[in-house]
């Protein structure tokens, strides 16, 4: 692989021969949970101090914390892709929302399944298209109801959701009765418990929490933190002053707690309690409900996944399991104003990421450098001893995760594509001090955003149109196109890429003054 300039790689063992093939029963079985929407701030390990996450914290004493998990493209469909591929959104074909995933296609379940392995995946799917390369498999083919849900399996006819049939696709299939994560996991745990392979398993669990409604709570957790008042984040206030979300702040239903359609009744309800009730005091008493809301299903989410471990501990699996826990993308809990992800912005930006491996992985081990979920497939392919594709764009972790590797990347690249004018497209590039977005379909005085982490890391003060960082703009900008010709990304926006008959008339592509 050719190494680029900004990138700092490991070698791969793409194209290598095999190693002598191992047993079955040496080959470590692999347990990835990938739940929905789950904000890292919103953990113990990861520095929260308003709940407790018990078995989340467990996992990240007995295994490795990474502080910078990166998501490639925040929305639920195309970061899901993103994990199964190894590819960013351009490569893998789904870079919008419900976006139908091309199941014919190269996964690491079904390079693991070739190999050998029993291949399950459990949860949520939102990929539209019938699961393939698993064994078995027990999903919510959308969201899923957040009580009794309906799921399918193998054995049931498989209807495509589309957005011209959204109600045959639902017919069939089976209703599971109780708390929708609660019996999924129950689902997951008895398929380990019946298997009578002795091949080694890899078993996918997608939990639907975080991820709203956020009502009905967990039965166990209605009155969770009811009495409570929650710290607000500092910037939950924010004006948006001088960057991108100030040119379309009116129209962001889809991020703002100001204008939540899934808070519209408590809005309505404060306001005629309160007939004066000011903005900031509406978003501040909205802010409360929300946080709550989510905090109660993140319990949820705790519980189970300590449910599992449980489970691995007690049948004797647990020294030969890989275990990964992350997200689909990261959450914003208040942080600007905002209550949910698609945005360049820290709080959606990352994600959860916690691998236990007993004799690889040090415990209580902690990474600092950028990850990114393209990085997952190779590196299970990796510590399995399987040969990574040399199409796959991540690379492995394992040398990171064994302590002999600082970093597989110096510039992660970005890009979240426009979904309707409240969600605009974003094209970034963050290094581990400073970030850059832009945005090619806002007014030119809101296109670029230039932020330092280190001085600034809640992101408020834009440097983009500031000339003292005219050569870090420019450095910046140089990189994000190189990112965009390696990954082969056809990206459509004249102020950051030319189209080659610009570039023919010499335009100039220097940064655009506001």
């Amino acid at each position: 692989m050719k190494k680029m300039k900004h990138l700092a790689l490991i070698p791969l063992l793409a194209g290598a021969p095999l190693l002598p093939a191992a047993s079955d029963a040496e080959r470590p079985n692999i347990l990835f949970i990938l739940s929905d929407d789950h904000a890292i701030q919103s953990i113990g390990c990861y520095g929260n101090k308003d709940i407790k996450t018990p078995a989340l914290d467990r996992l990240a004493k007995e295994g490795m914390r990474f502080e910078h998990a990166l998501t490639p493209n925040s929305f639920c469909t195309p970061a899901r892709a993103a994990v199964l591929t190894g590819k960013y959104s351009n490569k893998n074909g789904v870079t919008h929302l419900n976006q139908r995933f091309d199941g014919t296609q190269q996964t690491f379940p079904k390079l693991l399944q070739a190999a050998g392995y029993d291949t399950a995946l459990f949860g949520k799917w939102h990929l539209l298209s019938q699961p393939t390369g698993f064994n078995q498999y027990c999903v919510m083919k959308m969201q899923g109801m957040p009580e009794n849900p309906t799921v399918f399996e193998p054995r049931h006819e498989w209807i495509e959701w589309s957005a011209k049939d959204q109600k045959s696709a639902f017919e069939g299939g089976r209703k599971l009765k109780g708390y929708n994560n609660d019996v999924m996991t129950t689902e997951a745990i008895e398929w380990l418990k019946d298997r009578k392979s002795d091949k080694p398993f890899c078993l996918l669990l997608h939990p639907k929490p975080p991820h709203a409604p956020y009502r009905p709570a967990p039965p166990s957790y209605e009155e969770f933190l009811k009495e409570v008042q929650l710290p607000e984040p500092k910037t939950l206030l924010d004006d948006y002053k001088g960057r991108a979300p100030e040119a379309i702040a009116s129209s962001m239903s889809n991020n703002r707690l100001l204008l939540c359609p899934t808070y519209k009744e408590s809005r309505e309800r404060l306001k005629k309690e309160n007939p004066k009730i000011s903005k900031d005091e509406l978003t501040r008493a909205i802010y409360q409900e929300y946080i709550k809301d989510y905090y109660r299903l993140v319990k949820s989410v705790d519980d189970n996944v300590g449910r599992v471990l449980d489970y691995l501990k007690e049948s004797g699996l647990e020294k030969n399991t890989i275990v990964v826990y992350t997200s689909d993308q990261g959450f914003a809990l208040g942080e600007h104003g905002f209550y949910n992800k698609q945005w360049m912005y820290e709080p959606s930006l990352h994600q959860p990421l916690i691998v236990r491996y007993p004799g690889l992985v040090a415990p209580g081990s902690v990474h600092s450098s950028m990850v990114n979920h393209i990085d997952l497939a190779p590196t299970l392919l990796d510590v399995v001893g399987l040969p990574v594709p040399s199409d796959m764009q991540g690379h492995s972790l394992k040398p990171i995760l064994a302590g002999k590797s600082d970093k597989v990347r110096d510039a992660h690249y970005y890009h979240f594509y426009e979904h309707g004018k409240g969600l605009p497209e974003m094209i970034g590039v963050r290094t581990a001090t400073q970030k850059l977005i832009h945005y090619p379909g806002l007014p030119v005085s809101h296109q670029w955003e230039l932020f330092d982490l280190e001085q600034d890391p809640d992101e408020i003060q834009n440097l983009a149109n500031d000339p003292a960082h005219n050569a870090l703009r420019k450095q910046l900008e140089d990189t994000l196109r190189d990112l965009i010709r390696e990954f082969d990304d056809p990206v459509q926006a004249p102020n950051l890429v030319p189209s080659s008959k610009s570039a023919e008339r010499g335009t100039s592509n220097q940064p655009v003054a506001a």
